[in-house]
């Protein structure tokens, strides 16, 4: 492992103990040990802690919670001094460039496009709040978002969508169950009952686009994905298993019930 995610907290820039840990080939229960020994003579010399190390923690894929530090530039120069060797030279210039590029994006974010990085990132959690997003398109968009600014996006899950549930298009469940409806007679009854609005975006040239996004009603039979032919926009996609069930509610049942 070659790269480090460094990001920022409270005006700092961090990186994550356990990321060094990785890179540096050492157990991150070792790592932890030595950063608490160097705390401890931090704090005798009345050095800021907070300048060097930040205690956190993370919760592990058994859902309990465990210890961790986040990392400053000076944390990363400590470990990088009781290194020695090839680890320690590739440590020490990974972790110069991965800061040295956040600092530079930040300057450049902010004298270029005079929004905080922050504030940029809240805007997208805006837009995929109003679409809908599932989790899947919200970490596909985040990605753009980073990558347009060359940040490294390692740290980022790789989500699968909706993990073992198959989803489809409507029109590929329409004919695979034979239902003898046409995507777009079922989706004027899916705007009907609510499944399904119109949202609207504006093209590059100006002119009113119109889209289809699965409500809140609707998401308990689907998920909004980030559409293959305009990212500016949602393509409702639908959970196999429960898809007759949603056919059969739209087709037969009194929509005022809905």
């Amino acid at each position: 492992m070659n790269n480090l995610t460094v990001f920022e907290q409270n005006g700092q820039l961090l990186t994550d103990s356990r990321e060094v840990a990785m890179m540096v080939g050492k157990d991150h229960a070792k790592l932890l040990r030595d950063i608490r020994e160097y705390c401890k003579h931090l704090n005798e010399s009345n050095f800021g802690l907070v300048d060097f190390f930040i205690e956190s923690t993370y919760t592990d894929s058994k859902g309990e919670v465990r210890p961790c530090y986040l990392c400053t530039k000076k944390g990363c120069d400590m470990i990088a001094n009781k290194m020695t060797g090839k680890k320690g030279v590739i440590f020490t210039a990974t972790y110069i460039e991965a800061f040295e590029k956040m600092k530079d994006f930040i300057e450049k974010g902010t004298q270029y496009v005079g929004i905080p990085l922050k504030e940029q990132v809240e805007s997208l959690e805006v837009v995929a709040s109003m679409l809908r997003m599932n989790d899947a398109s919200k970490l596909l968009m985040l990605k753009g978002f980073y990558d347009s600014y060359h940040i490294p996006t390692g740290f980022l899950p790789n989500y699968e969508f909706n993990g073992n549930r198959e989803m489809k298009s409507l029109t590929a469940l329409l004919k695979e169950n034979n239902l003898g409806i046409s995507a777009v007679q079922f989706n004027k009854k899916l705007l009907s009952a609510g499944i399904l609005e119109e949202k609207e975006r504006q093209s590059s040239k100006g002119a009113v686009k119109k889209f289809k996004s699965l409500t809140e009603k609707g998401l308990k039979y689907g998920e909004n994905a980030v559409s293959p032919h305009n990212q500016k926009e949602v393509q409702p996609l639908y959970y196999s298993d429960t898809f007759n069930e949603l056919f059969d509610m739209v087709m037969t049942a009194d929509l005022s019930e809905w």
